[in-house]
């Protein structure tokens, strides 16, 4: 009894020492933009966000249909898109600074320059490979290879640039909640399943990142989709998540994670271990209503698409 006593002592002050960790490190110089409207700098839904080498911002504005475009202090140079998207969703950025963004509702995925205008468009709904049910994200890497998180159908697939398949992984997969919570004692397995996947990030070494949004976790896979580890589990402390949304990875190979429910952005070095959080339920600067895009910009700078709040969040390191 003694030791079962002393045994939960420990956990116990672990998790408040965590607990408390998860809401230190809060960046400073906190920078809002936006609100709810369909004016020029203003939002109905922002969902993602992309930052581009030169600084420039990307948000995709989904109830507005469209893209708007901003400079690095949240000053509003163009939107576009409208004339073709239904839904846009998620936002990526290639190598050479051209756009990339999904439509979930027209199952397609769109391909612009960084002045709006659109360069292709390929995908259509539908079950076998290379076709899409809800796309909700797509990440690029240095060589140009598109990333798209197809996300009813429970998987990722990787198309060269002009839509080419390549490869798929993945399958649906729900992790038991009660596994999930005591992960770090037991495994809860189900590697490269997925329940409802949300958004995906290329990092400097080539690993894949992909937000498995109600399995609240991330994983993380080499190149070719090979399973490499896991983060997280369902949680209120530092390092858990209540469905992971947005992702960016920084140029030191950090990892910033939107979590969605807990209204608050996690940090975590490079081989995943939880360093902070920031955040809490609210609509003050540095508070969240359901934060759903995450990106860094080459500077360090962290945007944060305050989905809930219609509005813009820049944080500084």
């Amino acid at each position: 009894m003694k030791v079962l006593t002393r045994s939960f002592s420990t956990l116990f002050g672990l998790f408040v020492i965590t607990l408390l960790a998860a809401c230190s490190g809060s960046p400073a110089n906190v920078l809002v933009w936006g609100g709810l409207g369909d004016a020029p700098g203003q939002f109905n839904e922002p969902f993602d966000v992309a930052v581009d080498q030169k600084g420039f911002v990307y948000i995709t504005d989904v109830r507005n249909r469209r893209v708007q475009k901003f400079s690095a202090g949240g000053d509003f140079l163009m939107a576009f898109g409208q004339e073709v998207f239904e839904k846009p969703g998620g936002i990526g950025i290639g190598p050479d600074d051209t756009v990339w963004v999904t439509d979930y509702d027209l199952d397609r995925i769109f391909h612009f320059d960084n002045k709006g205008f659109l360069i292709a468009a390929w995908g259509e709904a539908g079950e076998g490979l290379d076709a899409f049910d809800s796309p909700v994200d797509v990440a690029v890497n240095a060589a140009g290879m598109v990333y798209v998180v197809d996300q009813y159908h429970h998987r990722i697939q990787q198309f060269t640039p002009d839509g080419r398949l390549i490869r798929v992984w993945g399958k649906r997969g729900k992790v038991n909640v009660v596994r999930s919570a005591l992960n770090f004692l037991i495994s809860d397995d189900r590697e490269s399943e997925f329940y409802y996947p949300s958004r995906i990030a290329v990092g400097t070494d080539d690993h894949i990142y992909v937000s498995d949004a109600y399995n609240n976790r991330v994983q993380v896979f080499d190149a070719k989709g090979h399973f490499l580890h896991q983060i997280g589990g369902v949680g209120l402390w530092g390092g858990r998540f209540r469905v992971a949304s947005g992702l960016a990875v920084s140029r030191d190979g950090s990892l910033f994670v939107a979590d969605f429910y807990n209204n608050r952005i996690q940090h975590f070095d490079h081989q995943g271990r939880f360093l902070a959080a920031w955040g809490a339920k609210g609509n003050r600067p540095g508070f969240f209503s359901g934060p759903t895009g995450v990106a860094v910009s080459r500077n360090g700078q962290i945007y944060v698409a305050d989905w809930g709040n219609h509005r813009m969040q820049r944080f500084a390191q």
